[in-house]
C-alpha cells in the first residue's frame, strides 16, 4: 500500500457529482482518511470563497490549493504558503489580446476577487453551458469599467478565464495562445472554458509547494482529477487517479482510473489506496 499522507482532489467532475453535491459516501471516505492523519486538500481552479460550503465546512481540511495553484494557503489561519501570479505587464498584454477574440468573453481574478468588463457581464448567460456556471460568474465577478486599471494596479493576476460555447474556437485557443504567451499556462476544466495562469502556477507545482512546507514528498500524495488543468497534479502525485469521466489527456497520464463522479469514484479510490 502506498504511503499516502495527502489526498488532493479537483472539485467539479471529481469530488462533486454532476449536481455539484458531495455525497455521504464520499464525505465519509474523506473523514475516515482524515482520521488516519491524512491531510485532505482541495486542489481547484476556484477561489476559496466560491468552493461550495459542503466542502469549505469540512472541519478536517487544513490546506487548499486554489486558482490552479496560484495560491496555496492554510485555511484555518489564512497564512499564504506560496503564490504564483502573472505579472501586471504581461497580464495587460494578455487582456488586450483577449479583447479581440470574436465569440468569447473573459474575466480575471486578482487578490482573490473576480472582475469582468461591464459589457461582458451583460451577456454572461450567452457564454455559459449551464445555469450553475451562469450563477457562479454573475455572483462572483464584479462588472467594472476600468478593467485595465484594475489589472495594472493589482500587483499580479492569479487567473484569467475565457468562455466560449464554440468548441472549435476553444480548442484553437488552447493551441494558439501558448505560442503567443509562452510564459503562461493554458488548460480547460469545463466544456466552455480556457483557464490561464502563470507558467509556474499549476496544481502540480502547488502541491509541491505544500509538500515542501509540510516536509513531505510528492510520492506521499494521492490525487484525483478529471480535466486538463489536473494533468500536472496527476503526473506529480505518487498515485495519480483519473475519474472515468476524465478528459482523454488525463486518462493517458493517470496511474489508475476510478469510477465517475456520479458513482463515488473518489471514495472508491481512497478505499483502494488508503485502507
Amino acid at each position: 500500500m502506498a504511503d499516502i499522507k495527502i489526498i488532493a482532489f479537483d472539485l467539479d467532475g471529481t469530488l462533486l457529482n454532476t449536481q455539484k453535491e458531495l455525497t455521504p459516501t464520499t464525505r465519509e471516505a474523506l473523514a475516515s482518511a482524515a482520521a488516519k492523519g491524512i491531510e485532505i486538500v482541495p486542489a481547484t481552479g476556484r477561489i476559496w470563497d466560491v468552493i461550495p460550503e459542503c466542502v469549505r465546512n469540512l472541519d478536517f481540511i487544513h490546506y487548499a490549493v486554489t486558482l490552479n495553484g496560484a495560491k496555496i494557503f492554510d485555511v484555518k489561519s489564512s497564512k499564504v504558503i506560496a503564490k504564483f501570479e502573472i505579472p501586471p505587464e504581461r497580464a495587460l498584454k494578455m487582456a488586450r489580446v483577449f479583447d479581440d477574440i470574436d465569440g468569447a468573453i473573459y474575466d480575471v481574478v486578482l487578490n482573490d476577487k473576480g472582475y469582468i468588463r461591464r459589457d461582458f457581464y451583460e451577456v454572461v448567460p450567452d457564454f455559459m453551458y449551464d445555469i450553475w456556471q451562469t450563477r457562479i460568474v454573475l455572483d462572483h465577478r464584479k462588472p467594472v469599467d476600468n478593467f485595465y486599471e484594475i489589472i495594472e494596479n493589482s500587483g499580479g493576476v492569479q487567473k484569467f478565464q475565457i468562455y466560449t460555447l464554440d468548441k472549435e474556437l476553444r480548442l484553437n485557443l488552447l493551441k494558439a495562445l501558448p505560442i503567443v504567451f509562452p510564459k503562461s499556462e493554458f488548460a480547460s476544466s469545463l466544456p466552455n472554458n480556457v483557464e490561464i495562469n502563470d507558467k509556474t502556477s499549476n496544481k502540480g507545482n502547488g502541491l509541491k509547494a505544500l509538500t515542501d512546507y509540510l516536509n513531505l514528498k510528492l510520492e506521499n500524495i494521492l490525487a484525483f482529477g478529471d480535466g486538463s488543468n489536473d494533468v500536472s497534479m496527476i503526473k506529480a502525485a505518487g498515485v495519480g487517479v483519473a475519474m472515468k469521466n476524465s478528459y482523454p489527456e488525463l486518462l493517458e497520464v493517470a496511474d489508475f482510473v476510478t469510477d465517475d463522479c456520479d458513482h463515488d469514484g473518489v471514495a472508491k479510490g481512497i478505499q483502494k489506496f488508503c485502507f
